[in-house]
């Protein structure tokens, strides 16, 4: 791709570029891919959780973004969380997918990694530990868990958090330290 239209595409938005994808551009795809690619990858690893199974849903994804371009509305939300959306969903069927497989070839090896009855106090205080951290969450002042729910449950960059809330990088990443340096000090006070 030469030099100019690169830049030319970087200065299109989002909806830009995927009417040039429902106009079958194949290169717009790819630019969309480059745009997209980090953020789907987080988010088919959260689900998939081995890197294989990410990639590979990632490329799915794509592949039926191409396939079902005509779907996509703008009137039903941006180009980002329709993506987004793909990924998760091809991710979760191909988790599933390999689970069943997995099961089937596996046999009862699966047993194995069932928790006992010794583990069940571990599993009781992980619990715990989330709700404990759940209600830490909600006494953080609003901005501070604004960007750690941004953050750490959306999967988004400081610069993403920063885009969306239009605020400066700095001032996200300082709200980001304020809020963990509170959860922590609460969490390991006994």
């Amino acid at each position: 791709m030469c030099p100019i239209a690169s830049g030319a595409a970087l200065q299109q938005t989002d909806a830009e570029l995927m009417s040039r994808v429902q106009a079958g551009e194949h290169l717009a795809l790819g630019e969309l891919y480059d745009r997209f690619a980090t953020r789907a990858l987080r988010v088919a690893l959260a689900v998939c959780r081995d890197s294989e199974s990410a990639h590979d849903a990632v490329q799915d994804a794509f592949v039926s973004m191409w396939t079902s371009r005509a779907s996509y509305h703008p009137t039903r939300g941006s180009v980002v969380a329709w993506a987004m959306s793909i990924v998760r969903h091809r991710a979760i069927h191909l988790a599933r997918l390999r689970a069943v497989v997995a099961r089937r070839e596996g046999g009862t090896g699966g047993l194995e990694r069932q928790p006992g009855p010794e583990d069940l106090p571990s599993d009781f205080a992980a619990r715990a530990k989330e709700k404990e951290l759940a209600q830490l969450l909600v006494r953080l002042p609003p901005a501070q868990l604004q960007v750690i729910q941004l953050g750490f449950f959306d999967g988004l960059t400081h610069q993403e958090i920063a885009q969306r809330l239009a605020l400066p990088p700095g001032t996200v990443k300082g709200r980001m330290r304020l809020g963990l340096t509170k959860l922590r000090s609460e969490l390991d006070t006994p």
